[in-house]
């Protein structure tokens, strides 16, 4: 029968503690998000829900077929290119961040030290943005 020390008893009561706090903690975010509720573009311009087109996604019913055919237009003002609804600024922000890296080898440098030129690798990263 193998007995288990202090330190190993302690051990194993830190990992299954930590263990138990990460389980509870993921439960308590879960159950303390708010629900997701997506508007379409559609949806969003024309003030009208979900199932005022769709059966069931992507079921289409009689009004959405013919909102499709129609080419996505409802014949109201809100089809003018120039129509802005006043509930949000018609922005749109896009950034895609890089990172890189790039080495050479074998570039001279000046050696202050030596006071000569060696061949060194020389190693540059960061982050770029562009959109």
């Amino acid at each position: 029968m193998q007995v288990l020390s202090g330190f190993h008893l302690r051990k194993a009561f830190h990992s299954t503690s930590a263990v138990s706090l990460a389980l509870v903690l993921a439960s308590v975010v879960l159950a303390c998000s708010p629900s997701a509720n997506a508007l379409p573009a559609f949806a969003r311009k024309y003030g009208l829900r979900c199932s005022a087109c769709h059966e069931s996604w992507p079921m289409l019913n009689y009004f959405g077929q013919k909102f499709k055919d129609n080419g996505y237009q409802l014949m109201n003002d809100r089809d003018a290119p120039i129509w802005q609804n006043p509930g949000y600024w018609p922005i749109t922000l896009r950034m895609t961040p890089f990172w890189s890296r790039e080495s050479t080898n074998k570039v001279a440098v000046d050696n202050a030290v030596l006071g000569a030129t060696v061949e060194q690798k020389i190693t540059t990263t960061g982050f770029t943005l562009s959109g």
